[in-house]
């Protein structure tokens, strides 16, 4: 049995298939670490979900920035962006399963080895706590009233970490903070949406969120993604796996037992 972990998709189904065969990648023995955004800007989110669906019992996968739109999309709750790609998703005679099997994924997954969400860990949170907000979210996604939970999560606020936060703001700061975090405030860690782009050129009153100080329950390898501007690296303790495959660049796996790299170029052919 192989792991390997993959960046986000996005609908870039051709290049997901390619980069399958690649690695050749065996859904009866191996199994695929997904960072999330799976669909959306890309052309083939439909075909995506179905071989995500189909092949599940093989694959990993957390939520991301883009999943959830979708979850809200689908329930009439956001403004349509002008990038999206999701209305064969929307039209689709099977979307009601693939919305219920989305809704069942975490903001978080660990094993013995690793910790993944789609935008990272917020360094100054206590893994513990946060896995026990992840399995609040969890249960409330798979409510009979998640529609109106999905409504209450969307906003920039708050955008500090603070124990004394209520159940609700403790929840919707863990799904920003695991969905579309890039970089903090130096001064508090306060989570900044403004900047998106590289580290060379970031605001001085700015630091990624992984150059920050760690709780030290947070004591395991982070694999993420979303952060297409960064692109891969992999050090001690991170793997960043978002390569911009939507934008035209490529999209990546890396074999998690023993670290070698594949990657596929998005082409327009």
């Amino acid at each position: 049995m192989a792991r390997y972990a993959i960046g986000d998709i996005q609908g870039c189904y051709r290049q997901f298939m390619e980069l399958l065969q690649l690695i050749y990648f065996n859904p009866s023995k191996d199994i695929l670490y997904l960072v999330g955004d799976l669909v959306n800007r890309g052309p083939q989110s439909l075909e995506v979900l179905k071989w995500v669906y189909k092949n599940q019992d093989s694959v990993i996968t957390v939520l991301g920035n883009h999943d959830i739109y979708l979850l809200a999309r689908f329930n009439h709750l956001v403004k349509l962006d002008s990038d999206d790609t999701l209305g064969d998703v929307i039209r689709d005679k099977n979307i009601n399963k693939y919305i219920d099997w989305l809704r069942s994924c975490p903001l978080v997954y660990h094993d013995n080895q690793y910790i993944m969400a789609h935008a990272g860990i917020y360094p100054q949170m206590d893994f513990n706590e946060l896995l026990h907000i992840n399995h609040s979210v969890s249960n409330h996604l798979q409510s009979a009233d998640y529609v109106q939970f999905v409504e209450s999560i969307f906003g920039n606020k708050p955008n500090y970490w603070s124990s004394d936060l209520s159940s609700l703001k403790k929840m919707k700061f863990a799904i920003n903070s695991c969905t579309r975090m890039r970089f903090l405030e130096r001064d508090g860690f306060a989570l900044d949406y403004r900047y998106k782009g590289d580290l060379a050129n970031m605001p001085e009153h700015l630091t990624p969120w992984f150059q920050t100080p760690f709780n030290p329950s947070i004591n395991k390898k982070i694999i993420f993604g979303h952060w297409a501007a960064l692109g891969f690296f992999h050090e001690e303790r991170y793997i960043s796996l978002d390569t911009g495959c939507v934008w035209g660049r490529k999209l990546t796996a890396i074999n998690l037992e023993n670290y070698e790299l594949a990657q596929i170029a998005y082409s327009h052919d």
